[in-house]
């Protein structure tokens, strides 16, 4: 038997304002920007950060370009991964996953910071990638999203 003592790696989280909304306030607010949500809400209430806030967690969910794998790990799992990264590690759940065409259907993040919605591309293949931008910016019109 191995005598070596196998550990997690610390992460350490940074400290920032948390603010919620009902779950209702948040569905009609992501309606109101022109998202259709199939599924609804799926939680009771939304938490979210200020810009403070978010330019100390979005650096995390930008992810390495040789993960992607065509249909195997491709855009859609590259926003689910942020998506649920964000919601395990900071407890944050209004970086939702977005579908549209840019110009190719194309899935990627879009996230609420108290005053309205920016997008977030988490592969770090994208020029943009690591920066948030306007809705419509790069070609990105979110049509359809999961929160």
């Amino acid at each position: 038997m191995s005598k070596v003592k196998v550990q997690q790696p610390i992460v350490h989280t940074p400290s920032f304002k948390q603010y919620y909304l009902s779950g209702a306030t948040f569905q009609l607010l992501v309606e109101k920007i022109g998202l259709t949500l199939p599924m609804g809400r799926l939680d009771a209430n939304y938490y979210f950060t200020d810009m403070p806030g978010w330019s100390k967690i979005l650096f995390d969910l930008v992810f390495k370009s040789s993960l992607y794998k065509t249909d195997r790990f491709d855009c859609e799992n590259y926003a689910m991964k942020a998506m649920n990264l964000c919601a395990e590690r900071y407890g944050i759940n209004t970086l939702g996953v977005a579908i549209g065409n840019v110009p190719e259907r194309h899935a990627f993040n879009f996230f609420y910071h108290g005053n309205g919605f920016l997008l977030w591309e988490p592969n770090s293949g994208f020029e943009w990638s690591g920066q948030p931008f306007e809705i419509g910016e790069n070609g990105y019109n979110p049509e359809i999203g999961l929160v």
